[in-house]
């Protein structure tokens, strides 16, 4: 009979060791996640983007981005945006991307000849009751400033600037309007119909870059969740 204390003992002595093994290699990973994504504004060779020369995001277009990827937070990364297929880089920066955050990578050029990468933290804290929405203009070519009008505000934007974000009912009186401070009767439009309740959005501003239609204006709208 005094073997089953003794029995009894050693299984829980056991269990607890189990457990105290686990909880310091689950404490051992400091790994959390953050998410970036990439946005390639150069109307030239589709992008491959890397992290510390991994590979992330492969063949991005001009005009289009990637999805949001996930990657270990509260590191210090080189980020690398590359021709794609090829080991010719296009430019690369670094930073530390901390834990809990959104990222947007721009590649994006400041003249004919000169590209970069610019990297901004996105705020996608969703708002029940409207859209949410941030202005970027990163259109080299373009003559001058650009014009915005919204209902929340109206705001002129040079090349290399954005707004915070706004919120906008997404109804129909939500509509937008841009031009040219040099061309003020040249006006486009953005219908409030493609905006959605609880949703982030960034409006991209972007010029024309080859042909007769150089420097004419351009917008693009990127849903953010």
């Amino acid at each position: 009979m005094s073997d089953k204390p003794s029995l009894l003992f050693q299984f829980l002595f056991l269990c607890g060791a189990i457990c105290l093994i686990t909880a310091c290699v689950k404490s051992d990973n400091t790994d959390l996640d953050t998410k970036v994504r990439f946005i390639n504004v150069v109307d030239g060779p589709s992008q491959d983007f890397y992290l510390n020369n991994v590979l992330v995001s492969n063949s991005v277009g001009y005009g289009t981005n990637s999805a949001y990827a996930v990657t270990a937070a509260d590191k210090l990364y080189t980020i690398l945006a590359k021709n794609t297929g090829t080991q010719n880089v296009s430019d690369s920066i670094s930073e530390k991307l901390r834990v809990g955050r959104n990222y947007s990578v721009y590649y994006y050029k400041t003249s004919p000849q000169d590209s970069l990468l610019k990297i901004y933290e996105d705020d996608l804290t969703p708002n029940g009751d409207s859209a949410r929405v941030l202005f970027i203009n990163l259109g080299y070519t373009l003559r001058s400033k650009v014009n915005i009008k919204t209902p929340a505000m109206t705001t002129i934007l040079g090349f290399g600037e954005k707004t915070g974000y706004i919120s906008l009912k997404a109804d129909s009186t939500s509509k937008m309007s841009f031009n040219l401070v040099d061309s003020a009767n040249v006006v486009d439009v953005i219908v409030p119909t493609i905006f959605s309740k609880g949703k982030t959005y960034t409006i991209l501003i972007d010029g024309v870059t080859k042909g007769v239609g150089t420097g004419k204006l351009r917008e693009r709208l990127i849903t953010n969740n």
